[in-house]
């Protein structure tokens, strides 16, 4: 039943990647990507097309739509909450401070990357620090702590945009704070990988003992497990991947939300399980908003315009869709 779950949803993305790189102002068809990848196509402008913008920007786009996912599964599993999003620590509100500041110094993109990584994982480790001086570190404190250096990060990029040139500057920052994949090329897969590569492994190598949290912090160290090595490892994992995605495309809503709820609902409580899960369901959901974004007008919709009305339209949906069948909400 579980392996059935997995081939189904990889059936889905595979045919979701189909679509994607077919769907767009440039559309290809399937004849033409089997022209392109077996080497018989013979108009050069489709083959950079294909190679050079559409795959790696599908592949990027599924990269951080499974990253955020299994962020936010993490997260809630570690808060013991369904309804916490990947920003609980205020990681994205840090990076996206740090983006602003990137953007105001006139960095280069990957000036702009630094910054934007750099914000978000000192916000977390300030989060963390805070945290410990209200003297412990359990759920309620950390989010508090968060809570706290997310609001100063949007003040501090309140700020910023108030000193930004309203002509030249400010365009730029507000559309970055939307998000987008338009500027996405193999350059920023590489350079972003190695550290996706190391929050997903990490994710995995823990995943047991992070499935044992769900039982709670006080039944999980009775059990033998060092709880606090254990969270800030979550922790520190969950944000090296929010924080990767963040600094190349700008703030990301609600797929770190409602994708882990959603494979919760369907699939059981199992984190360990639903880890591959929401990799492939969250991959799958972010490449459809952004098909969706890339075509549906002229000029490409910000990606957190679409994520935030497809989460909030499924979540009103499955709360009454549990409602009407006499289950809690969340």
């Amino acid at each position: 039943m579980r392996q059935r779950r997995f081939w189904i949803l990889a059936v889905l993305l595979f045919g979701s990647i189909l679509a994607s790189c077919c769907i767009g102002r440039y559309p290809l068809t399937l004849r033409e990507i089997w022209e392109i990848v077996t080497g018989t196509m013979t108009e050069g402008i489709k083959s950079d097309i294909f190679f050079r913008v559409r795959l790696s920007r599908v592949f990027f786009v599924c990269l951080s739509g499974g990253a955020l996912s299994v962020a936010g599964l993490v997260y809630q599993n570690l808060f013991q909450n369904p309804l916490v999003s990947p920003d609980v620590l205020g990681v994205s509100s840090g990076a996206s401070a740090g983006a602003v500041t990137g953007i105001l110094l006139g960095t280069s993109a990957a000036g702009v990357q630094f910054f934007a990584l750099t914000g978000g994982i000192v916000t977390v480790i300030l989060a963390l620090i805070l945290a410990k001086m209200m003297g412990n570190q359990r759920s309620i404190s950390l989010i508090l702590a968060g809570i706290v250096m997310g609001a100063l990060a949007d003040s501090g990029i309140m700020a910023l945009k108030y000193a930004a040139d309203p002509n030249r500057q400010l365009p730029t920052i507000d559309y970055w704070l939307m998000g987008s994949f338009h500027t996405i090329r193999w350059e920023d897969v590489w350079t972003i990988l190695p550290l996706m590569v190391v929050g997903f492994l990490l994710l995995w190598i823990f995943r047991w003992k992070l499935q044992v949290m769900i039982l709670g912090e006080e039944e999980a160290a009775s059990l033998g497990l060092t709880v606090i090595t254990v969270k800030l490892a979550g922790i520190f994992a969950a944000t090296i991947l929010v924080s990767a995605v963040v600094s190349v495309t700008g703030v990301i809503s609600w797929i770190g939300l409602i994708v882990p709820h959603m494979m919760r609902y369907f699939f059981g409580e199992s984190l360990r399980r639903n880890y591959a899960l929401c990799i492939l369901g969250g991959a799958a959901v972010l490449l459809w908003a952004d098909t969706l974004a890339r075509s549906l007008t002229p000029s490409e919709i910000p990606i957190s315009i679409l994520t935030s009305l497809i989460g909030a339209v499924f979540l009103v949906m499955l709360l009454f869709w549990r409602k009407r069948r006499g289950e809690t909400v969340v």
